[in-house]
């Protein structure tokens, strides 16, 4: 005769409702008769979480030539249906440079989203050096001495050791002269 109204057992799905759910759909006439009939609605999750990066982190060298325990900060997440994890991929002991840290967010569906944050480090540890000892010599080409052995000094570094040099004169004249030895 005619249809007067059509019921749905459920007005909304939730997260809570993800996976596959059974909904009755009944409709109903002019005369109050009805019929039913049962429909499956599968909900999906496919709204992705979002996150935001901590601050880029600069640090300088603490255990030989890396950075250990340098604190990152935690990155701002959210989720539509809850957040089930957060991890990043840092290293134990950061290196000289710029190292990339990539942060993810995993939400209870499964769905992933990234973010990119940049460790720095700086050595900022000076190298040592210990002179060798001091020489007296004579003269050996007119009034200067030639061909003098100075020594080596030592040396060290966290992160090695580039170069040493002295300006120490190819002759030199009667008196005292100071060599000043450098190390980078």
């Amino acid at each position: 005769c005619s249809v007067n109204s059509i019921a749905i057992d459920v007005s909304s799905f939730t997260c809570t409702d993800i996976g596959a759910n059974t909904v009755t759909l009944t409709v109903i006439d002019a005369s109050g008769n009805s019929s039913s009939c049962q429909s499956t609605v599968t909900v999906v999750d496919n709204v992705l979480p979002t996150i935001s990066c901590p601050a880029n982190v600069n640090a300088f060298t603490n255990s030989g030539c890396t950075a250990t325990g340098v604190a990152l900060g935690v990155p701002v997440t959210a989720d539509n249906c809850g957040v089930a994890s957060v991890v990043n991929n840092a290293p134990a002991a950061f290196p000289i440079g710029v190292t990339t840290v990539t942060w993810t967010v995993t939400d209870n569906s499964g769905n992933t989203a990234t973010c990119d944050q940049t460790v720095t480090v700086v050595d900022n540890v000076l190298p040592t050096i210990s002179c060798p000892a001091n020489i007296n010599t004579f003269t050996n080409s007119g009034c200067t001495a030639t061909g003098v052995a100075l020594g080596s000094p030592v040396t060290t570094d966290n992160c090695g050791v580039a170069s040493v040099v002295n300006n120490a004169p190819a002759a030199f004249p009667i008196g005292v002269t100071t060599v000043t030895w450098t190390v980078t």
